[in-house]
């Protein structure tokens, strides 16, 4: 099984209340089993909400650019979102560029400034720790590589 960010398959989930659409992963969406999440919103924060950000690593801060503190929001809706994954036999899960939440490799810094650093988000840490293959939409050529690859019956993990 995949698992994808919801933005990234036309869900309007973001933090703007809309989607980060890629059509290819709409299409695959709807042809495949895929499981869509949001951690955010699993974790219980609406549509629209403010950006959020992780600010410190230790102790672990995620404030949204109102300075209110969403850390428990965005941790309980990962780890959430990754106990399903789990329980699903998900393998391989494509997931939005620079997001507190779903960020593979990449997270804003937490100055609200829309720099990059070096990190994964919330929900990646935990897909990461337990095996999944982690791409964003910015990898897409080689994320549908593999999942074409999986269904032809080569082993990923």
């Amino acid at each position: 099984m995949i698992c994808m960010s919801a933005c990234l398959a036309g869900c309007n989930c973001t933090y703007r209340g809309d989607s980060n659409l890629a059509e290819e992963l709409k299409q695959l969406a709807s042809n495949e089993n895929v499981l869509l999440v949001c951690p955010e919103v699993a974790g219980g924060l609406p549509i629209p909400r403010a950006a959020s950000e992780i600010i410190s690593e230790d102790p672990l801060s995620i404030k949204n650019i109102k300075d209110e503190d969403v850390t428990e929001a965005f941790v309980n809706g990962a780890q959430k979102c990754a106990q399903e994954c789990l329980d699903k036999g998900v393998k391989i899960a494509i997931l939005k560029n620079n997001s507190p939440s779903c960020g593979v490799g990449t997270i804003y810094d937490g100055t609200f400034s829309h720099r990059i650093i070096s990190g994964d988000g919330m929900f990646a840490r935990i897909l990461r720790r337990n095996g999944v293959l982690l791409y964003t939409e910015n990898q897409l050529d080689e994320f549908l590589t593999i999942v074409k690859e999986m269904k032809e019956g080569k082993n990923y993990g």
